[in-house]
Formats: C-alpha cells, sequence, structure tokens
C-alpha cells in the first residue's frame, strides 16, 4: 500500500499466491511420494522462501510483486504438504489426528505469539523490518526441520507415479472429501477476509481486531487437540459434522453483531470450526489413501486450502461491495450449508479401516 499499490492490486497479488499454491500441491505431493524423502522439501521451501523475503525490499514493481507472490504460493504450501506428510507418516495409526495436531498447534502458538509481538512492538511490522525478521523465521524454520527423522517404513516403500494425484481424484471419497473441504473452507477463508474491516465498521479500532484474532488463536489450542483425540476414538465424521453444524451459526453470529466486542463470542467458535478443520480432513485424507500416497493425499488437501484461499477472500469482497459486510457473512452461509449438506449426504466415516495400505 505504501508503494502506491490499489486494494484490487494487493487482493489479486493475494490470489496469486494461493492460485500457485493450489496449481502446484498435486505434482509437489507426487513428488515428495516420488523420492521417498519429506524434510529435503521442508528445508529447500523453507529456505527459499526466506530468500524470497530478503528480496522484497528492494522491490517497486507490481509485475515482480506477483512473480514474488506466485513464488512465496507454491513455496509455503509445499512447506505445508511435506510437514504434515511427514508427521503423518510418524504418526501411530491408531493417533493419526492426535499425532498431526500435536504438531500443528505449535502453528497456533507461533500466531499469538507474533500477534502478541506486534501489539507489544508495533515498530516490527514497518518495512524493510518486516521482511527481515520473516526472513529470519522462515530460515529457522527449515533449519528446524533437520532435527526430525523420516520413517523407515515410508523410506522402503517403491517409487509410486507423478500421476498419482490424477489417480486419486478418480477415489469417490476424494473427491467428496475436497468438495466439502472446497466450499467449507471458501465460506471460513471468505468470513476471515472481512472480520477486521467488520470490526473498523462497527467501530472498533485496530486493538479491538487483534483481540478478535488472540481470542480465535488462543482458544483454538484446546480444542485441537481435544477435537483430535475423539477423531481418533469416535471418527472422523463425528467431528466433521460438528464443524459443518458450527460454521452457518458462527457466519449468523457476525451478520447479527452492532457492537465491536459482539464479534469476539463469534471468535471464540474458531476451536470448532477451524480448529476441527485444521486436522480432521488431513487425516480423513489419510484415511484413505495407500501410504505409498501419504504425501499426493496431502498436496490435494492443501491445493483445495489454496483454491478456497484464492476465491473465499474474492467472492467476500465482492458480496461486501454489493450487500455490505453483513449480507456478505449471510451469502457466505449459503456455501457453509452447501458444505454441510455435502458432508451428510455423501462423506463416509473413514476410521473402518484398521490396516494401512501398502
Amino acid at each position: 500500500r505504501d508503494l502506491g499499490f490499489g486494494y484490487a492490486t494487493i487482493g489479486a497479488l493475494s490470489a496469486i499466491a494461493a492460485t500457485a499454491g493450489a496449481l502446484s500441491q498435486s505434482v509437489a505431493g507426487a513428488a515428495s511420494d516420488a523420492v521417498r524423502r519429506r524434510t529435503p522439501f521442508v528445508l529447500c521451501a523453507s529456505v527459499l522462501l526466506g530468500c524470497l523475503y530478503l528480496v522484497y525490499p528492494n522491490v517497486r514493481s507490481v509485475y515482480t510483486f506477483a512473480a514474488l507472490h506466485a513464488a512465496a504460493g507454491l513455496l509455503s504450501y509445499t512447506a505445508l504438504t511435506a510437514a504434515a506428510s511427514l508427521v503423518l507418516d510418524l504418526a501411530p495409526a491408531s493417533e493419526t489426528s492426535r499425532s498431526f495436531a500435536s504438531a500443528r498447534v505449535w502453528g497456533s502458538i507461533g500466531y499469538v505469539a507474533a500477534m502478541v509481538s506486534i501489539v507489544v512492538w508495533p515498530e516490527l511490522l514497518a518495512p524493510p523490518r518486516m521482511f527481515y525478521a520473516g526472513a529470519a523465521f522462515y530460515f529457522a524454520a527449515g533449519l528446524a526441520v533437520l532435527v526430525a527423522r523420516e520413517s523407515g517404513a515410508f523410506i522402503q516403500k517403491r517409487r509410486v507415479s507423478m500421476r498419482a494425484g490424477l489417480f486419486l481424484l478418480r477415489q469417490r471419497r476424494v473427491v467428496v472429501l475436497l468438495s466439502f473441504c472446497f466450499l467449507y473452507w471458501v465460506a471460513l477463508q471468505g468470513s476471515f477476509s472481512l472480520v477486521a474491516l467488520y470490526v473498523k465498521h462497527l467501530g472498533g479500532g485496530r486493538a479491538m481486531m487483534a483481540s478478535a484474532w488472540i481470542v480465535a488463536a488462543t482458544i483454538e489450542m484446546p480444542f485441537m487437540l481435544w477435537l483430535a483425540r475423539l477423531s481418533d476414538k469416535s471418527g472422523r465424521r463425528p467431528v466433521l459434522l460438528v464443524a459443518a453444524a458450527a460454521l452457518p451459526l458462527r457466519l449468523a453470529a457476525y451478520a447479527f453483531a452492532v457492537e465491536p466486542w459482539h464479534v469476539l463470542p463469534a471468535q471464540a467458535l474458531h476451536g470448532v470450526t477451524f480448529g476441527i478443520m485444521v486436522v480432521a480432513p488431513m487425516a480423513y485424507m489419510n484415511d484413505i489413501v495407500p501410504g505409498k500416497l501419504r504425501a499426493s493425499g496431502q498436496g490435494l488437501v492443501n491445493a483445495c486450502l489454496a483454491a478456497s484461499s484464492a476465491i473465499g477472500p474474492l467472492l467476500a469482497g465482492i458480496l461486501g461491495d454489493i450487500v455490505g459486510l453483513r449480507g456478505a457473512f449471510l451469502g457466505l452461509c449459503v456455501f457453509a450449508v452447501a458444505a454441510a449438506f455435502v458432508l451428510l449426504l455423501l462423506v463416509p466415516e473413514s476410521r473402518l479401516r484398521v490396516s494401512e495400505d501398502v
């Protein structure tokens, strides 16, 4: 914005990053399965992201920003796909969700730490300092994965085709899971893009905006761990049904807020919406794909997430311009309800399988 880019241009750059992530993950996951390794993908993607952040302070052209954003989207989603696959490789078969949630919760801790740091030290967001800080943390994240061990069982598996993603897309359960996730995440990601604007619209300041996300990220952590254990014990579908029921309620709560602090109770539902959806779909996909195609499956989930991250905010912005912010939240409810119907009618339980496919 300081360089004179308009809001539409900034939104387009974010969409470019998400689209690049969506288009690349079926290939990235298949590549990880083909070479039978995870840590090199996490390390290389993280280090390259750090290098990109060192370049950003010197960039002025919107076209160069677009190229950097496309690379950043590809690299960030590749790191997430490989890291998720690494955790699932190492997880006991009976504790898939719990293991993944135990690792993923540190992302929430990092998010809260970042928000608190910004509140305590607002200058951290000033360029170029924020780019240098981002680069340092990406480098550290990449190096941290070097202490992780690859699964010995995974390394011994035979090579697989780079067309593994296309093979999985011919499986009915994979398609219906991704359909549910896409509709759900369009509604969820679209609402995320409106929350800060909505707090401001209701008369709240930056402190209330930060508080809204601190509440959400803090409450998601215990729910993520508890519901992950429940998922391993009772199945994936029951916790997904909780998430499907909670999202329309959350969106309606936003729509009927009249004071800035009214947004906080809606943010408290983050635990049973985002807290479930960041773990359960990954575990569900892990249940239904062969072990040798684990990263290919996770790549499809992350591709779906990236696509919805591009479409959801764009759709929310269009709705906001046409019917206002309250109407936009209600419009996103349509996608949330459609996701619930897909889950209820088409997505079966995945925990019937007790032994891993090989």
